[in-house]
């Protein structure tokens, strides 16, 4: 939102049901959720209408899948995204810090809502990232913010940036 309009206002928007309905509902207006609940209703309920509410394993588009990453709020959501047989999982604030959410996936986080939620959201997003060697991005990854999550042997995960090169 840009002076109280949409900044963009042709755009289509995406948005988890329950996380919507979460941050829209009256009683959150007050108490630890009241900045956030207000500045959800300040920049997303004026878009609602032009918004398609996605329940995890929902398509944005083709290509790009809405998961399950309940935990960090009550309907925080990844995204798989697949083109032309290259994958990237986008894990947004599943991860709140490289290491230590990485090292120490069931560790509790001060700004998770549902501590053992999203504890086991950690493990299960870093297992399948390691697992199927699907990159990774999110939030609170270093630059580039890409990489790449290996299972450590004694437990946890280990983030390795991706390699870029700068071509002009």
């Amino acid at each position: 939102m840009e002076e109280d309009k949409p900044l963009f206002p042709n755009a289509r928007y995406a948005a988890n049901a329950a996380e919507y309905d979460f941050w829209m509902a009256d009683d959150r207006l007050s108490g630890p959720t009241e900045g956030a609940a207000k500045l959800a209703r300040a920049n997303v309920m004026p878009v609602a209408e032009k918004t398609t509410m996605l329940k995890p394993g929902d398509a944005v588009v083709s290509g790009i899948e809405a998961v399950e990453a309940y935990g960090h709020t009550p309907g925080h959501t990844a995204f798989h995204i697949e083109s032309e047989g290259k994958r990237l999982l986008f894990i947004a604030d599943a991860c709140n810090h490289y290491i230590m959410s990485m090292q120490k996936p069931d560790w509790h986080v001060r700004f998770d809502m549902d501590k053992a939620g999203a504890a086991a959201t950690r493990g299960k997003l870093l297992g399948m990232a390691s697992a199927d060697r699907i990159p990774i991005a999110g939030y609170h990854m270093p630059f580039p913010a890409v990489g790449f999550v290996e299972a450590m042997p004694a437990g946890g995960f280990r983030y390795a940036a991706a390699s870029y090169q700068l071509s002009l």
